[in-house]
């Protein structure tokens, strides 16, 4: 490999080790990395040394599948799939963890890839992270389907509206599908954006964290000890004594954007007990 593959394989391999060590959400470490990698390749790298073929299935190479989830061929290529990975992702993240999160973006990038090239076995070029993103949406839709997310519209002006995800996932899965019996060559890899939709369907059951076992797993004690006034306090019994899950939840997350980690500043995340997003502290 040459010199700026090493060096992308480093940042990929970087991005994603520090955001374990430093409790950083995973996914906006894989968009912030895929972001990096972007602005490198415009300067005259070849994406085809990290781009996956089918004919790699059988050789070496198969490495490919991975690095090729990090690989776009333009702007609106990664800003729509980091869109997607950004509305989509984080929130998932939130709900299962970054180690689950992660554990279905790669399985399920890796099964776009080998179903596309199962089944259309064109020796083309595949890059992008789309089939891992369609996984997210998949297992998201699968494990929490009514849950809301955020959707960006454009029509003509971009605008956002909430919807449970599991519309979300239909209305593309529709499309994608619509597209994958057309036979429609339009340079995209409909078959790829099924097999990890299908994937991401599938690994589901063995990450999903039930609503009612996490409820349980709120740890008032811990978020306790980050308060600091009366103002905060007076938020924290009133999420915390709330009848209602929706009000609870409503109340707990305006309390998590008002308290701070006195080390650094960083917002306070529940994670195992409230936690700093930015540096890891806990009292």
């Amino acid at each position: 490999m040459s010199l700026i593959s090493f060096i992308i394989v480093a940042i990929i391999i970087s991005f994603i080790t520090y955001s374990f060590i430093k409790k950083f959400p995973v996914s906006q470490a894989i968009v912030i990395a895929n972001f990096c990698i972007f602005i490198i390749t415009l300067y005259n790298f070849q994406l085809q040394e990290l781009a996956f073929r089918p004919s790699y299935l059988t050789s070496y190479k198969i490495y490919t599948i991975f690095t090729s989830m990090f690989l776009h061929g333009d702007f609106f290529h990664i800003f729509f799939n980091m869109m997607g990975l950004i509305f989509i992702g984080f929130p998932l993240e939130n709900e299962i963890g970054a180690k689950k999160f992660l554990l279905i973006y790669i399985v399920s990038g890796f099964f776009a890839t080998v179903t596309f090239s199962l089944v259309r076995g064109e020796n083309t070029y595949l890059i992008g992270a789309s089939g891992a993103i369609f996984g997210i949406l998949g297992a998201f839709a699968s494990a929490y389907p009514f849950k809301k997310v955020v959707v960006p519209l454009v029509a003509p002006l971009i605008f956002f509206i909430r919807l449970p995800v599991i519309f979300v996932a239909l209305f593309y899965a529709f499309i994608e599908i619509l597209y994958t019996q057309s036979g429609v060559t339009d340079g995209i890899a409909h078959t790829a954006h099924l097999g990890g939709f299908i994937a991401g369907v599938f690994l589901s059951p063995l990450v999903k964290i039930k609503i009612e076992e996490k409820e349980k797993r709120i740890d008032w004690d811990s978020i306790e000890k980050f308060l600091e006034s009366e103002k905060q306090r007076e938020i924290f019994e009133k999420a915390k004594n709330a009848d209602e899950k929706e009000l609870r939840d409503a109340w707990l997350s305006y309390l998590l954007k008002k308290i701070k980690c006195p080390k650094c500043g960083g917002e306070i995340k529940l994670r195992n007990g409230a936690v700093c997003s930015k540096c890891g502290y806990r009292k």
